[in-house]
């Protein structure tokens, strides 16, 4: 990943999650959103998997970033705590 052209990451929480949600700029003007689950260990990222459909502006990518993560944690509820 080419760090020159990712904007600054903005934290993000839900239902007692921690994100990190980004967009990444693209060569060709669009972006794509970047998101990065935080914990539950101290410093530990794990980067959710990317998205592959780019947005035409960095707050359209960094709002999907966010749907992304809401998403992510629907979809793992079950396995809260177990990490």
């Amino acid at each position: 990943m080419n760090t020159n052209t990712l904007h600054p990451y903005q934290a993000f929480a839900y239902r007692g999650r921690s994100f990190l949600c980004g967009a990444q700029a693209r060569a060709n003007g669009t972006f794509l959103p970047v998101v990065f689950c935080v914990g539950p260990a101290p410093g530990r990222q794990t980067e959710l998997p990317r998205d592959t459909e780019a947005y035409a502006t960095e707050s359209e990518a960094l709002r999907h970033a966010e749907q992304q993560a809401m998403r992510w944690v629907e979809d793992h509820e079950d396995v809260r705590g177990l990490e």
